[in-house]
């Protein structure tokens, strides 16, 4: 029973973040103006409220597993009331993170960040001008090149659009084609890439560099 509520609280956190998304590419489509922006906002603050959720769903869990771990141990000595004690263990993890909770720390997840670049993408700029998102983009970012899907070698920048691509397949891509090339990004508007426009990303490339040490 208790497993199946698990799985019930699960699939709720997880349906609603993916209705989230879904919510997010509809407003940005179907509308425009004040409207969007209220609506775009409100999704935004909708998605924290999951994350904020799963947080305190998987310690509750880890607060059961350890109490019935316990009480296993104990069996036919316990005299401790299990739900005050379940409450106050509770209690004192979501004291303890406190800071996780808040909307600076929860912003910084990879599925808050996905609602941010699913809007900078379609609005332009702006959105990614905050430094902490920045910094958590750069932590989560894998660096795929979008035209092999594979890991890029040497990234380098398109001073058009600011996206990303392997130098190297970059570079055939521009040399097979015979007409213009498109920035393979899904959603950008750039469709006549140049050579002269891509530049090595330093900054990436001691990112990657940095990463294949560990």
């Amino acid at each position: 029973m208790s497993s199946l509520l698990e799985d019930r609280q699960l699939k709720y956190i997880k349906t609603g973040t993916e209705l989230v998304i879904e919510t997010v590419k509809s407003v940005l489509e179907h509308l425009e103006g004040e409207e969007r922006m209220e609506l775009l906002e409100e999704q935004r603050q909708q998605i924290l409220e999951y994350l904020r959720l799963e947080i305190k769903y998987t310690t509750g869990k880890s607060i059961l597993k350890n109490l019935e771990e316990h009480l296993k141990t104990k069996e036919g000595t316990m005299d401790t009331d299990m739900v005050a004690e379940f409450e106050k263990r509770y209690e004192e993890e979501l004291k303890n993170k406190a800071k996780e909770l808040t909307d600076e720390s929860l912003k910084k997840n990879p599925k808050y960040l996905k609602v941010e670049q699913l809007i900078s993408s379609k609005l332009g700029g702006g959105l990614a001008d905050d430094e902490d998102l920045v910094c958590a983009e750069e932590e989560t970012r894998q660096y795929i090149d979008p035209w092999s899907k594979k890991k890029i070698e040497i990234p380098v920048k398109n001073k058009v659009c600011g996206h990303h691509y392997d130098k190297e397949t970059a570079l055939k891509m521009l040399q097979r084609s015979k007409g213009k090339v498109k920035c393979p990004v899904v959603g950008c508007s750039n469709n006549n890439l140049k050579q002269t426009e891509l530049e090595v990303d330093q900054e990436v490339q001691m990112i990657i560099a940095s990463r294949n040490e560990q």
